[in-house]
């Protein structure tokens, strides 16, 4: 009779599961079995070499531009850049810059205002140039230094006369001390050769003249009338000198004139052409001021 067949060994359950799950989870090859190191016939693992430096092509030079060279290097810079394309030097000038503190060490500098110590100084060569014309030009220099510096007061008429006036407008109304009130020569036209006249109790040393022409201090209401334009003013001192100055003022407003006469006793304001003249305008002159020396 014939043999039984040898069965084979059947495989546990347990083991063909742990199979399938170790391959499905961490799949590896077949390797082959590896050597214990130090064992004949097995080789050590090599050092890693270092990556090779790649070869880089040459790039295409630049076009060449033209224009501003750098400060620094000298190389042209076209206008458009604001740093050297060699050096990368600004290539704006420092001077642009608006505002920079003291370096490190350095003391800033004090603003001083020279203008001030200028006018002083201007002003110091003045007065001494006054003082030693006054003491070496002889006594007419020094009277002008006086003159210049003296306190000037108030001199009052004591007597008024005129060539002509007009009705109601006499010529104590140029010396009363009001403005709104006039002195009219009763000629239409400019009046030329009218004059009007003060006289000074005693003799005083004339310094300036205050004219108002016209009929008012008020630029309107003075225009209603003529206004002297120039004139002769002829002072007479005590010892009977005649002193003649030529003058124009501008037309409105009080003005100010210098007269520079000592010992005076009488001047008078001499017509010559007006300012406005018509048919039916007068010159008018609204206040006449004198000053002199004060005595104090």
């Amino acid at each position: 009779p014939a043999a039984p067949p040898s069965s084979a060994p059947a495989s546990s359950p347990s083991s063909s599961s742990d199979t399938a799950i170790r391959s499905l989870l961490v799949p590896v090859p077949d390797a082959e079995p590896v050597a214990p190191a130090g064992a004949p016939g097995s080789v050590l693992p090599g050092r890693p070499e270092a990556a090779r430096p790649r070869v880089r092509q040459a790039a295409a030079p630049a076009d060449p531009e033209y224009g501003v060279p750098c400060p620094s290097c000298g190389a042209p810079n076209a206008p458009r850049r604001h740093f050297c394309r060699s050096c990368a030097i600004p290539l704006k000038d420092s001077a642009d810059r608006t505002a920079e503190g003291p370096f490190a060490g350095q003391r800033p500098r004090l603003h001083r205002d020279r203008t001030r110590w200028i006018a002083r100084a201007v002003g110091i060569a003045v007065v001494a140039g006054l003082i030693v014309g006054g003491i070496f030009g002889g006594p007419p220099a020094a009277r002008a230094v006086q003159d210049h510096f003296a306190k000037r007061v108030p001199v009052h008429p004591t007597k008024y006369s005129a060539s002509h006036s007009a009705p109601k407008q006499p010529a104590k109304l140029a010396f009363d001390g009001y403005s709104n009130t006039w002195w009219g020569t009763g000629y239409a036209g400019d009046s030329a050769g009218q004059w009007l006249q003060a006289d000074f109790g005693q003799p005083t040393d004339l310094l300036n003249l205050l004219i108002t022409p016209g009929t008012s201090g008020r630029s309107a209401q003075a225009a209603e009338q003529a206004r002297p334009m120039e004139f002769d003013l002829v002072v007479n001192d005590s010892a009977g000198k005649e002193h003649i100055m030529k003058r124009r003022i501008n037309d409105g407003g009080a003005q100010k004139i210098d007269v520079r006469v000592r010992d005076a006793v009488s001047a008078r304001l001499i017509v010559r052409s007006a300012y406005g003249a018509g048919k039916d305008r007068q010159v008018a002159i609204a206040e006449m001021e004198y000053f002199g020396r004060s005595a104090q």
